[in-house]
């Protein structure tokens, strides 16, 4: 599989969740996910101003880095050394398995809450490739 297709489809997918995160942090508010996600984590809490901002910036911020790393990877989809293009792809694939798929792991198994089933399934398509790149990847 060519290198390029693997930095724009791993772009796509961290700017379509970054987006999704941002979304429901900054515009949709108290309402969207935040407000069930909180439910989940503390049944019978009161989402007030104050537990809201705390949540959303924390919910914004990581949005906002997925919108980094997708722009990211989308700009170095034109990488001309493959070994430099497979270096790359490796630090991805450490990215996201461990920093974002064992966060939504740990999250999912012992806090009760963690990310919709969609954003799993794209995190793990997007370890995969990046591992598979890693590897096997062309230019």
């Amino acid at each position: 599989m060519k290198i390029k297709l693997i930095f724009t489809i791993n772009g796509c997918i961290h700017l379509l969740i970054g987006t999704f995160l941002w979304v429901q942090a900054v515009i949709v508010g108290k309402t969207g996910i935040l407000a069930e996600q909180l439910a989940k984590k503390a049944p019978g809490q009161e989402l007030t101003d104050g537990i809201y901002l705390v949540l959303a910036s924390t919910v914004d911020t990581v949005g906002a880095f997925n919108i980094g790393i997708g722009l990211m990877l989308v700009s170095l989809r034109n990488l001309v050394d493959l070994q430099s293009a497979r270096k790359v792809l490796r630090g991805h694939t450490l990215l996201c398995a461990c920093g974002l798929l064992l966060s939504a792991l740990f999250n999912t198994i012992f806090l009760e809450g963690g990310p919709p089933i969609p954003v799993f399934i794209l995190l793990i398509l997007a370890v995969n490739l990046a591992a598979y790149g890693s590897k096997k990847g062309t230019i």
